[in-house]
């Protein structure tokens, strides 16, 4: 982190971050990425959209790479938020079909190129988004998990596993939904999946 030298000769720490610059380099490399792709997104042109310096970009975030995890990071945190709300320790089996209809809509509501961005199976583009993404909707999910086991509401299994396999079921309907069917369906693809997640974790 930069530092200026006081006039007496010792350090202070500038204030991180104290106009938004990471966030603004973060929306403004979803949507370069969402609309170029990873091979056609130049850190100039998010730091100019960002209205930054291309060297601030590399001190935030340290390399392109760095900043589509970053990107994916964000946007499994703005889902797990959605699809669990302020209070996750209270969700409980009941509440599974409303999760799993928020994290379509949140899906539906952001900006389509980017889901479909995120959403792709092409590891040369997303790789580092979808696993940063993915790794934010798992803790959430194995969390809930925990929860649910220490009520009794779940029964015993492995919470890590769990989580990954109703992430997989989940991602899988996502992808159907809204890259192959163009989110016609959306409502019967919400229920169903939220019939199997939930009859997953009452098994």
């Amino acid at each position: 982190m930069k530092t200026a030298r006081r006039a007496g000769g010792g350090a202070r720490t500038w204030r991180r971050d104290p106009e938004g610059r990471r966030a603004r380099v973060l929306e403004a490399a979803a949507h370069a990425f969402a609309v170029r792709g990873y091979g056609g997104t130049r850190t100039a042109d998010v730091a100019r959209a960002a209205r930054v310096s291309e060297g601030m970009v590399f001190h935030l975030f340290g390399s392109k790479r760095n900043l589509l995890a970053a990107v994916g990071d964000a946007y499994g945190e703005g889902m797990a938020r959605a699809a669990f709300g302020p209070h996750p320790e209270a969700i409980g089996l009941d509440d599974i079909p409303g999760v799993v209809r928020r994290i379509f809509r949140w899906v539906a509501d952001t900006e389509g190129a980017l889901a479909a961005f995120l959403l792709a199976a092409d590891p040369a583009e997303g790789a580092p988004a979808q696993a940063a993404n993915r790794e934010r909707m798992l803790a959430a999910i194995e969390d809930v998990v925990h929860r649910g086991m220490a009520r009794g509401e779940i029964s015993h299994r492995d919470p890590r596993i769990a989580a990954e396999l109703l992430f997989g079921v989940v991602e899988t309907a996502l992808r159907d939904c809204f890259l192959r069917g163009g989110g016609v369906h959306r409502t019967r693809y919400e229920r169903e999946c939220g019939r199997c997640v939930a009859a997953y974790l009452a098994a």
